[in-house]
């Protein structure tokens, strides 16, 4: 039994060592840059409804920003975290780098996440891991896009801590 154990942790580690090491594509749109991670991906993150995970492609992106880019001042409206040195999400839009996962959910629509991260957070590591903060105010957060019914939803924002 303990060789069992044991074979099935070297196994897992080195699959997990092999996962962690593919690289996300990137894309690019004016005002945003970010990475697109595949369904072979682990997130530990769900939507609402969800179905399954769905493959990105830089054109979705750019819808997905486009919906972002016009609807976030409205859903930002009570600037949660957002004083004290902390940025003003809706207007400092284009200074976040981004980390894009796909959804389906069970009515077959198309759900962007979106994982937002300060410019400066903007290395090698964020195209091959999520990039998750504890606290850090409005320098990180994320925000659910529905790319069919062209909605936002779900906007967390870290706390100050």
């Amino acid at each position: 039994m303990k060789k069992a154990i044991t074979l099935f942790s070297m196994l897992f580690g080195v699959a997990m060592s092999l996962h962690a090491q593919k690289e996300a594509v990137f894309c690019k749109g004016k005002g945003y840059r970010g990475y697109v991670f595949d369904t072979s991906y682990l997130v530990l993150k769900s939507i609402k409804e969800q179905h399954s995970r769905a493959v990105l492609s830089c054109d979705e992106i750019k819808v997905a920003e486009g919906i972002l880019k016009n609807n976030l001042a409205s859903l930002n409206a009570n600037k949660v975290n957002q004083t004290d040195g902390c940025p003003n999400i809706s207007k400092k839009l284009c200074k976040y780098r981004r980390q894009y996962f796909g959804f389906i959910n069970s009515k077959g629509e198309k759900v962007v996440w979106i994982n937002m991260f300060w410019n400066k957070e903007f290395n090698d590591s964020s195209k091959h891991q999520l990039v998750s903060v504890s606290d850090g105010c409005s320098y990180y957060w994320n925000i659910e896009v529905n790319i069919t019914t062209n909605t936002l939803s779900n906007l967390q924002i870290n706390g100050k801590g």
